[in-house]
């Protein structure tokens, strides 16, 4: 089924009686008509690129178009600088498991709202930023390189001196299945 040209048009014409019935209007910098097609250009939204992908087929079938999202380079860059912060240099007078439960807090919070989606190659490269930036930590707390920080992270320790893993966390949507199992308070699915 064709969708007529000026349909997006009249969708956001629409969209913005709404909103001013309301009392409120779109931003006009921030506002523009996307066409969502595989190998588009997609945009961005609540700190999520959405953009049409074409999956991997598998046992000689074609792969099928999709709706992708994970975390905008914004959203990345952000949760970088903010792993930056904790670990900087004047916060060396902190007890290492101290700056590894605020990077765990930190680390879980952003886990748990970017999961939803098309994110585990995001989420390894957040993952290894922040071991990084721990190893740096450490070996500027003991006066050492930064080979000595990760030989405390990669030998000395089981589990990374406690940082939080984010292998697996990620939530890929199905078509078959609802990404909330949990009810809502009211006890009703979210739809």
């Amino acid at each position: 089924m064709q969708i007529p040209a000026a349909s997006p048009q009249a969708a956001l014409a629409r969209l913005r009686v709404l909103l001013a019935d309301l009392g409120l209007a779109p931003k006009e910098a921030k506002t523009r008509i996307v066409e969502l097609a595989v190998d588009g250009e997609g945009f961005d939204f609540l700190g999520f690129h959405h953009r049409m992908v074409r999956s991997r087929g598998s046992h000689g079938r074609r792969g099928i178009d999709l709706l992708a999202r994970w975390p905008s380079d914004r959203a990345m860059r952000r949760a970088r600088d903010r792993i930056t912060e904790l670990t900087v240099q004047s916060r060396l007078w902190l007890p290492v498991e101290e700056v590894v439960e605020d990077l765990n807090r930190f680390l879980r919070g952003w886990a748990a709202y970017f999961r939803f989606g098309n994110s585990a190659a995001r989420f390894h490269k957040i993952e290894q930023h922040a071991r990084l930036r721990l190893a740096l930590f450490i070996g500027k707390r003991y006066q050492r390189g930064r080979g000595f920080g990760w030989s405390v992270l990669a030998y000395k320790s089981a589990d990374f001196c406690g940082l939080l893993s984010l292998d697996g966390a990620v939530i890929a949507p199905r078509a078959d299945k609802p990404w909330r199992v949990k009810p809502n308070a009211d006890g009703e699915r979210r739809r």
